[in-house]
């Protein structure tokens, strides 16, 4: 797909649609996790990486149109705070690509999330580039994590920049 942009025309990145193209999702989702299903484009709630300067809204989905509004929450993945995976998606390089700079972030480093006016703290355990076939990062777990992803580099869908953070208590 490609997308006007008044002077030229940009490969428009799908990410988590590129991500599973021969898997369903009933197969990566977070069935018997007690997640609940949040309608596709409804808000979810917001993030803050000061380390990319980012703070963006989250809405429930991983579609392009949803991507072209803000971040997307991964169906049936962990909610802000709960046990589980929190799965959270966005464009790179597409806007409003909040991921542009997602290669900067390390250890350590701090990500909020926000929804139903309380915070959750994560914090950044690692970061890695894999395969688009590595559903694995959709796996729920046993701890508060999150992960995001993008698509890597920059421009193409060949990898996923994945960050992992765990909820700080």
């Amino acid at each position: 797909m490609r997308r006007a942009t008044g002077r030229a025309i940009l490969p428009v990145v799908l990410c988590a649609v590129s991500l599973l193209p021969a898997v369903p999702v009933s197969q990566v989702s977070a069935r018997g996790t007690g997640q609940s299903q949040i309608p596709t484009g409804r808000h979810v709630g917001s993030v803050s990486i000061p380390r990319l300067n980012l703070t963006s809204p989250i809405f429930s989905g991983t579609s392009d149109a949803v991507y072209d509004r803000g971040i997307g929450h991964w169906p049936g993945s962990a909610l802000p705070g709960q046990r589980g995976n929190m799965v959270l998606g966005g464009h790179r390089t597409a806007d409003p690509r909040p991921f542009y700079d997602i290669q900067r972030m390390v250890k350590g480093d701090v990500i909020t999330v926000m929804r139903g006016g309380r915070s959750y703290r994560y914090v950044v355990t690692r970061t890695m580039v894999v395969k688009p076939t590595s559903v694995w990062i959709l796996n729920q777990t046993s701890d508060r994590t999150l992960t995001i992803f993008t698509c890597h580099p920059r421009g193409t869908t060949r990898q996923r920049y994945v960050v992992v953070a765990r909820l700080s208590t």
